[in-house]
């Protein structure tokens, strides 16, 4: 079984009587399209991850769509031709899901040439305007070389983007440079180029033995290299001047790093996150405390400080083809301010209140590109301190979809076996692939394939990849198809009711 993540596949192209370096939109009645798909469904957990639920972009890939840049270089590689070539063949071109299916306009053709040569350049969500903080180099169609983007961070940490990426060193079924014409699709694995934050905190023994104090955590923010006075607490937030939070970068798509020329922009002004917090009244606790914030457990259990399904995806400091991270304690600076309120019935208010800000280095070795982090504020009476531990981005927030091969109607049931099994792993996966090769396959039978581990609403595709010529298909009861025959090059989709 193969697993492929956010994997984006082109159907075959063909273009037919053109000469070697020439492109052309016209469709020859015998050349099928380019065609593009995306493995995943609407309930399919981990679209490309965005901010808020009021984000513009917080319905993932299917409702911004992805860029691609092509290049066409005739008989020539990528690497003697790119410093000469201009995207001539895609320029940031929009690729739009619709009714099930993913389209664009104009539709383009392989060249008919054989060894003509084509490279492609993919990131989502796709962008034309500054509110994604997507800027795409080069500017116009005639700007020659490999493309890059200059990514400028979120002024709302609301709106953050997952941003992910091809790039031109990937190889085997990922390989997305000089690619030829072929009949089987050219598949793309979109990658995440950001480092993605979550946040925690806790008390530690000396507080949580207190029955009637109570620690609420009231405002967080990354410091920049400006000091300025936090609007949420009214103290004075201290500036990083060596700070390596970044505010804007280039990626670069011919290794996927972030580059050091041109440099990076370090943010300025504090970043605050207080609108992305679940801040709350706490009036339950004394009437008369009108501050809202989080309070911490007094079992000394974690509670997290950021909204449900909300993450931070921020510029990776000092990126190379082997990531390092935070290198040093000035690097990444962040403040927490919290209140500790003590009930007390004896004081004209009810309590007694003292107000505090903490400020924490993240750790070395964390915010590296493509990573995943969660931190871990501990309260106590003295200090506060800060933990980091790694999640797995890709089970989290990856799209893959679990596939097989099949040559006649005997491997498809081994293979639908073999997807049952994949789904008893994973039974948040509700979409996967069956690349059916080979030739006729008559009328199907699947009535014998085991599929005791899919539910209702879960899909099985075939994927017929040359002519199949089939006649009529029998299938597991509680399962349908979109189809029963199919005489060309498709797809037939099975559904469990």
């Amino acid at each position: 079984m193969k697993k492929s993540l956010l994997h984006v596949a082109f159907a075959a192209l063909l273009l037919v009587g053109c000469a070697q370096n020439e492109i052309t939109d016209i469709s020859p009645d015998a050349a099928p399209p380019v065609g593009f798909k995306v493995f995943t469904d609407a309930q399919t957990r981990g679209l490309i991850t965005n901010g808020g639920a009021s984000s513009v972009n917080a319905t993932g890939i299917q409702s911004t769509g992805f860029g691609v840049f092509a290049y066409y270089t005739g008989q020539s590689t990528w690497a003697s031709a790119a410093a000469n070539t201009a995207p001539n063949f895609m320029y940031n071109q929009k690729v739009a899901y619709s009714a099930s299916e993913w389209g664009y306009t104009p539709v383009k053709y392989w060249p008919n040439t054989e060894g003509d040569k084509i490279s492609f350049f993919a990131y989502a969500p796709h962008s034309t305007t500054t509110k994604s903080g997507i800027d795409i180099t080069p500017t116009t169609t005639s700007t020659k070389g490999a493309p890059t983007m200059r990514f400028t961070l979120q002024t709302a940490p609301a709106d953050m983007v997952d941003l992910v990426a091809t790039n031109a060193t990937q190889t085997g079924d990922d390989k997305t440079i000089d690619v030829e014409k072929k009949t089987s699709k050219v598949s793309f694995k979109l990658k995440h180029v950001l480092t993605r934050a979550s946040f925690k905190a806790k008390l530690d023994a000396s507080l949580t033995a207190t029955a009637q104090t109570h620690v609420i955590v009231t405002g967080m923010r990354i410091l920049g290299t400006e000091k300025r006075d936090a609007t949420n607490t009214g103290n004075s937030v201290a500036a990083n001047a060596a700070s390596k939070f970044y505010s804007a970068a280039t990626y670069q798509w011919s290794d996927g790093t972030w580059a050091s020329v041109p440099a990076p922009t370090v943010q300025a002004a504090p970043y605050e996150l207080k609108a992305i917090m679940p801040l709350a009244s706490k009036t339950d606790i004394s009437a008369k405390y009108t501050t809202q914030g989080i309070e911490l457990p007094q079992a000394g259990t974690e509670i997290t400080l950021l909204n449900t399904n909300q993450y931070l995806f921020l510029i990776p400091p000092h990126d190379a083809t082997t990531p390092t991270g935070i290198t040093a304690p000035t690097d990444v600076r962040m403040q927490i301010d919290y209140d500790i309120l003590t009930v007390d019935a004896s004081l004209a208010e009810g309590h007694s209140v003292t107000s505090a800000t903490a400020t924490v280095s993240l750790p070395n070795g964390t915010l590296k590109r493509a990573s995943a982090y969660n931190f871990t504020f501990t309260v106590g009476l003295e200090k506060v301190q800060v933990s980091a531990s790694v999640e797995d981005w890709a089970t989290e927030t990856g799209v893959y979809v679990p596939s097989a091969d099949a040559t006649n109607v005997a491997t498809i049931i081994t293979a639908i076996g073999t997807l049952n099994t994949a789904k008893g792993n994973d039974k948040n996966c509700n979409y996967f692939v069956i690349n059916c090769t080979g030739g006729s396959y008559g009328s199907i039978n699947l009535a014998s394939a085991t599929v005791t581990n899919f539910k209702s609403g879960d899909r099985i595709e075939l994927n017929f990849t040359s002519a199949p010529g089939v006649s009529g298909i029998t299938l597991p009861a509680g399962w349908k198809a979109d189809k029963t025959t199919l005489s060309a090059v498709g797809k037939i989709i099975l559904k469990k009711d």
